[in-house]
């Protein structure tokens, strides 16, 4: 049940879910490294579905870009919880706040909660992580902010390593097609975690280079992330 959360946050991220029809042939070419985008004080909020029945909602907010510890640094915020008819078998609430080094592209530390009842019982989780200056690895968050900022041309691939819930998973993404999601130009980025699990994820291709929307299939059938809400303040 808890997946079902973090499927909804993991989804701009790469991190698998289950097993895809379709596998990624990703060129050679060494991947380009990457550059952080966000927009402080941006809102999102996404709708989990497991073939086609809601199941999750996620809100995302984006603060403002200041100085942690000698870092050029955001702070992001996402509280996932399970909505639906999966709410009917129990309450499942997933946080995670990162704060992100703008200049070296890295996640510096993120604290990662989560709270279960399920059938009367009660479950809590709480995991922290730090980062040093020479670990590569990211997070949710910071994986999703890194993608945003990569604008590779068509067939180009990246890679990277994202941490979920004690676990890391190496991720490559190519940049695959040009199409429309929710009336917007976009761009299919397809991936493959694990070298086994593959997805695609959709970015508006515009200045914004907001997540519109994930799709994988596993064992239950295809699981969707789509963008219901997106809020960004006026001067941008």
């Amino acid at each position: 049940m808890r997946a079902v959360v973090l499927l909804a946050l993991c989804s701009c991220s790469g991190v698998p879910v289950g097993t895809a029809a379709a596998a990624v042939t990703a060129p050679a070419a060494k991947a380009k490294p990457l550059e952080m985008f966000a927009i402080p004080d941006e809102t999102m909020e996404f709708q989990a579905t497991l073939r086609g029945m809601h199941v999750a909602g996620v809100q995302t907010a984006i603060g403002k870009a200041g100085w942690v510890d000698g870092h050029n640094a955001i702070i992001i915020k996402s509280r996932g919880k399970t909505e639906g008819i999966v709410a009917l078998l129990g309450d499942i609430v997933w946080e995670l706040t990162t704060t992100i080094d703008l200049d070296h592209s890295v996640a510096i530390d993120d604290h990662e909660e989560a709270w279960a009842e399920l059938a009367g019982e009660k479950e809590h989780d709480n995991t922290k992580h730090a980062w040093t200056d020479g670990d590569q690895r990211q997070d949710v968050h910071s994986a999703v902010v890194a993608l945003r900022g990569w604008r590779g041309a068509p067939g180009e691939r990246t890679e990277m390593t994202v941490a979920v819930g004690g676990g890391h998973f190496p991720v490559v993404l190519v940049n695959a097609a040009r199409e429309r999601v929710l009336d917007k130009p976009a761009v299919r980025y397809d991936g493959t975690a694990l070298d086994r699990f593959h997805f695609s994820f959709w970015i508006s291709d515009d200045l914004a280079r907001v997540p519109l929307k994930f799709r994988t299939e596993s064992v239950l059938g295809e699981i969707g992330i789509d963008l219901v809400d997106y809020q960004v303040p006026r001067d941008h």
